[in-house]
């Protein structure tokens, strides 16, 4: 099974507007909520590929059901621990740009933490875990705590997050990291131009503990870098109208082909992510077959 893991979901709020007048009365276009989180979307995308998946993470309030009452009509399975407040809610306001007004969330408490380890725990050697997004505040150091404990249990993971929360997991050996080129750049404390520097700087992180690496690099599409294999993925032609949620939809395109060959998971991932892009919402399953026959795989040697 895979688990994906959502420790700051939210409901989020779409308003469509002409334009936006501050300080003066607005009217909306059109209105939408959806089930967010990093975490979420990846399960959405996997669902949509008739890949079961269950959501686990912190939930609370009237919003947390919401989230809960929303997977379960999609057919997704969760199994949230429920918590004290109101899981946030997220406003996306979007006129003829994309303007995020993002709240912090329920507080976490130890024992909410207690509690996902204990349901991180009883999963096998079979299962997988997804952990993306951001951390409760006061628990900087979680992704490191969770990764050891799946680490000792033989558990694969992937990571999808940033800085410091990234690269002190890398020693637990994570299955797949996608880091962009900006968030590489931090990690590595340089600044990468060609596309071999940006492999030799992934490489370095493969030195460090990861098993996959998957760069992402907007428009231009991804490089993947393994300990067998380097990648080029141009994405395909498209109009970009949805920037959130994209990369979610790559990780879950690549998990969701874990048996197959690289190649598919590669073309999954790129299609998946760009699908997501080219959409107002998440990709549906039309929309990710209809670019699959589009994503080229080719080798590094081809571009460098």
């Amino acid at each position: 099974m895979i688990y994906t893991v959502t420790f700051n979901p939210s409901v989020d709020y779409v308003v469509r507007l002409e334009a936006l007048e501050l300080g003066g009365l607005n009217r909306t276009s059109d209105t939408a909520k959806y089930a967010g989180g990093k975490g979420i979307n990846v399960s959405r995308i996997l669902s949509a590929l008739d890949v079961p998946s269950t959501a686990l993470g912190f939930a609370g309030g009237f919003t947390g059901d919401f989230i809960k009452d929303t997977l379960e009509n999609q057919g997704i399975q969760s199994d949230f621990i429920s918590v004290n407040g109101d899981t946030r809610i997220n406003v996306k306001l979007k006129t003829g740009e994309e303007t995020e007004i993002n709240a912090s969330g329920p507080s976490i408490t130890d024992a909410d933490i207690s509690r996902l380890k204990a349901q991180l725990s009883n999963m096998t050697s079979e299962d997988h875990v997804v952990f993306a997004g951001s951390v409760p505040s006061g628990y900087d150091h979680l992704y490191e705590t969770l990764a050891k404990l799946l680490h000792d249990r033989k558990i694969e993971f992937t990571i999808d997050a940033e800085g410091t929360k990234l690269t002190s997991t890398l020693q637990y050996a994570p299955y797949l990291i996608k880091p962009n080129q900006f968030e590489l750049e931090g990690i590595t404390g340089r600044s990468l131009f060609t596309t071999s520097e940006m492999v030799d700087a992934a490489r370095s992180l493969l030195d460090r503990g990861a098993k996959n690496i998957l760069l992402t690099l907007g428009k231009d599409g991804a490089l993947f870098i393994s300990h067998d294999h380097e990648y080029f993925i141009p994405s395909p032609a498209g109009a970009l109208k949805n920037s959130v949620g994209a990369g979610d939809s790559t990780v879950a395109g690549f998990i969701s082909r874990k048996d197959g060959s690289i190649s598919e998971q590669l073309k999954y991932a790129i299609a998946c992510g760009s699908a997501t892009a080219f959409s107002d919402d998440l990709a549906t399953r039309e929309d990710i077959e209809a670019l699959l026959d589009k994503i080229e795989v080719q080798s590094i040697e081809e571009v460098k």
